[in-house]
């Protein structure tokens, strides 16, 4: 029967799917760990702004100036990394999605050939029972008939 050979098939098919679910599902949360962290520096980088304009107030040198201008130049250059980083990651999270979706629609696509096979089989086995049962109403006619 031509649907238990595909049988194999399927089970390929389901397992690929699965691999790719699961490699969408990782990814997705190495994305989420990557915008944490980009919200987490901007929020550091905007901290130490409001650090700067305060503390600018209240009377500082310039060495303490000069200080805080540094680290929050290199907060923004981190954040611009993160930025960059993360927009990698959303896009390997669409490719990988796009994996997943085309591996599910192969899946998709072999259930139902096996869905069509299964009912052409049960067709078949439908029509011969039709046929088997009918041979013997005629067999049991013509032996109420011959008594």
């Amino acid at each position: 029967m031509k649907s238990r050979r595909l049988q194999p098939v399927i089970k390929i098919a389901k397992e690929r799917e699965d691999d790719a679910a699961l490699a969408l599902s990782e990814y997705r949360k190495v994305v989420d760990q990557h915008e944490a962290k980009l919200i987490e520096l901007r929020h550091y980088h905007d901290e130490y702004i409001q650090r700067l304009n305060e503390a600018g107030r209240g009377g500082m040198n310039i060495a303490q100036i000069n200080d805080y201008r540094s680290f929050i130049a290199r907060l923004a250059v981190a954040v611009k990394q993160q930025e960059a980083l993360l927009l990698e990651c959303q896009q390997q999270l669409k490719e990988k999605n796009k994996a997943w979706i085309q591996t599910r629609g192969r899946h998709q696509a072999l259930d139902k050939v096996i869905d069509r096979y299964q009912q052409q089989e049960q067709e078949v086995r439908d029509k011969r029972e039709q046929a088997e049962s009918d041979e013997r109403s005629q067999h049991m006619g013509r032996n109420k008939s011959s008594e």
